[in-house]
């Protein structure tokens, strides 16, 4: 989304993950002089007034993995939809449920690192208070071709071939 100014982010408030996926999205947001509109939730009742809240400030929507919101993916594309704005998710299965696209987490890939790390420990290898946090090395592209084509968004030749086999029609 090129022309975007304004991006609108939605999360549940009493999540510190999400909160703290928020924070980071607005520490990069500002590095590309993009504003960030937040808009919280306390259960999924509130979810629909919520996007309606940042309809018509925003040019897209970022939803972290945030599990009251990802359960509610339907309920925001209720609204988005009709506004013709992407969603961009925090993994993959908010994707397969109906966002636009992710450049997220592979829970896959993080359970074989998490594997990885509980092997050494077991093995003898390194004490859990001696590893240094970890964190997942690289993410996954996955678009949903139908969602996008909805809300007549194209993708850069360069993503498509980036997501691979991780495109849903």
């Amino acid at each position: 989304v090129p022309d975007i100014k304004t991006v609108g982010v939605i999360y549940t408030s009493s999540e510190p993950n999400s909160e703290l996926q928020v924070n980071m999205l607005k520490e990069y947001a500002q590095t590309l002089e993009l504003d960030v509109m937040e808009a919280t939730v306390t259960s999924v009742n509130d979810i629909q007034q919520a996007v309606q809240s940042l309809s018509g400030k925003v040019q897209g929507l970022y939803v972290p993995t945030d599990n009251i919101v990802a359960s509610a993916i339907p309920t925001l594309l209720n609204v988005t939809e009709a506004e013709k704005l992407p969603i961009i998710c925090g993994e993959a299965g908010m994707v397969e449920a109906g966002g636009t696209a992710t450049l997220g987490i592979d829970y896959y890939a993080l359970g074989l690192q998490t594997g990885e790390m509980a092997a050494r420990i077991l093995n003898g290898e390194s004490k859990p208070a001696d590893m240094p946090i970890e964190f997942l090395k690289d993410m996954t592209v996955t678009i949903n071709k139908g969602a996008a084509d909805r809300i007549e968004l194209t993708f850069p030749a360069d993503l498509i071939e980036k997501a691979g086999d991780n495109i849903i029609e």
